[in-house]
């Protein structure tokens, strides 16, 4: 009954959209867009490959799927990935990746909308990333005989999937899961009353800590940094910058706040989400009250360097955590946090906003105690101040994110092992 209702949703939706599209340029343009880069991929075939899909929402769970993936490849040759993306927050060149064979966005999640890519690739095995489970998407995978598992998953205490319609189809529609592997022992306990007594369940960890401890260590930063970090060798010897990542107006206003309130010696590199000319260039007077301030691009070689640094380049922040005393991470003031993974693997104590609930890594490490999960913009200049004061706090609360990252390794390896054993007989 449940997903009787849950079908007229989905068509009222899809009416709607389609409606909008006749009066709305970007609505429009994006319809297209999907339904264009779905047809193509009918051009290609398997080839009588073992055929994988994958599956993830946005661009954090793409990444968990592409550090899968490339387990899978290691381990078996004969394959053919499907790389599926819901939100467009993930970019079509993201599509070019040799990982997958095919990319493109799921359809909306209408009871035939999966049809033709299984009457046509004929997956045997679909793995969901983290959380983006479609109702109708779970039922037809089990209707066509291909085992499902939602992989890395993590479900909040604060998720909308808790309640009672919600619940129902979240429950109803993850009967057809054949497994259930959470990202941590501390996610698991949210998905209690919701797993069938058929669906294998274990606690396998997370994939994306492989990526992004991958990336640290095969991958190099921008040029200009590595240069930067050169000259500056003796200073970074000295003084370990607190890094504000990911940044964005109201994260300024914040940091802001504490400046007004407080007077410290620490330096501060800044590396604001989007480069956007007029905020900055309004913000950097602001910041001049309380020290110099200088833009990275523009520094001028043998100078002393100034208490703020704001980063115009791309290609430095996850590598910039390294040198760093502690870090605050943006995004949960607005949407939901940006990757806290990158600066727990560099061993450096979190601080951020509100909306972490769709970050399990970070419900983690907030419940470990290597993150400060902030409120109000009073408890965001307590917090911020007192990481500021106490080193022996901050090398505690990153010796335990360190730890957590290191010890979660190996999640790709678990989770083939688990799967690709009985999977293709």
């Amino acid at each position: 009954m449940v997903y009787f209702f849950y079908d007229i949703l989905v068509s009222c939706i899809d009416f709607i959209l389609k409606f909008l599209s006749f009066f709305l340029k970007l609505v429009r343009e994006e319809l297209q867009k999907r339904k264009r880069i779905l047809n193509q991929i009918f051009s290609k075939s398997a080839e009588g490959k073992f055929v994988i899909w994958l599956h993830a929402a946005s661009v954090g769970e793409l990444d968990q799927a592409k550090a899968l993936t490339e387990t899978i490849r290691k381990k078996n040759k004969n394959v053919f990935i499907i790389q599926s993306v819901f939100s467009s927050s993930v970019k079509e060149t993201s599509f070019t990746d040799p990982l997958a064979d095919v990319y493109f966005y799921l359809p909306l999640d209408r009871a035939h909308a999966y049809d033709k890519i299984f009457s046509h690739f004929q997956p045997k095995v679909l793995f969901i990333m983290a959380w983006d489970t479609w109702p109708n998407l779970l039922r037809k995978t089990s209707q066509m005989g291909t085992k499902s598992y939602l992989a890395c998953a993590s479900l909040s205490s604060q998720s909308s999937r808790k309640n009672p319609f919600v619940r129902s189809l979240t429950k109803a529609s993850f009967q057809y899961l054949t497994g259930i592997y959470p990202s941590h022992k501390l996610m698991a306990k949210e998905f209690e009353g919701l797993v069938s007594t058929n669906t294998d369940f274990s606690v396998l960890g997370d994939t994306r800590f492989e990526s992004v401890l991958g990336k640290l260590e095969s991958k190099s930063p921008n040029p200009n940094f590595t240069k930067f970090v050169s000259e500056q060798k003796d200073f970074l010897s000295k003084n370990k910058p607190v890094i504000l990542g990911s940044t964005y107006g109201i994260c300024e206003e914040r940091f802001s706040a504490y400046l007004k309130g407080h007077s410290d010696e620490a330096y501060y590199w800044i590396f604001p989400h989007k480069w956007e000319e007029n905020r900055l260039l309004e913000w950097i007077p602001k910041l001049e009250r309380y020290g110099s301030v200088a833009v990275f691009s523009k520094l001028t070689p043998g100078k002393p360097l100034p208490k703020f640094i704001l980063f115009d380049l791309m290609g430095i922040l996850a590598f910039a955590y390294q040198y760093g005393s502690f870090a605050y991470v943006g995004g949960a003031w607005l949407h939901r946090v940006h990757n806290t993974i990158e600066p727990a693997a560099l061993g450096l104590a979190v601080i951020t906003g509100p909306k972490i609930a769709n970050a399990p890594e970070a419900i983690v490490m907030q419940e470990l105690g290597g993150l400060f999960k902030t409120e109000t913009e009073d408890q965001f200049v307590e917090k911020f101040a007192l990481l500021v004061k106490d080193n022996s706090l901050r090398e505690k609360m990153g010796k335990g994110n360190r730890n957590f990252v290191v010890e979660n390794r190996g999640a790709s390896d678990k989770i083939y092992n688990r799967v690709f054993s009985d999977a293709q007989n």
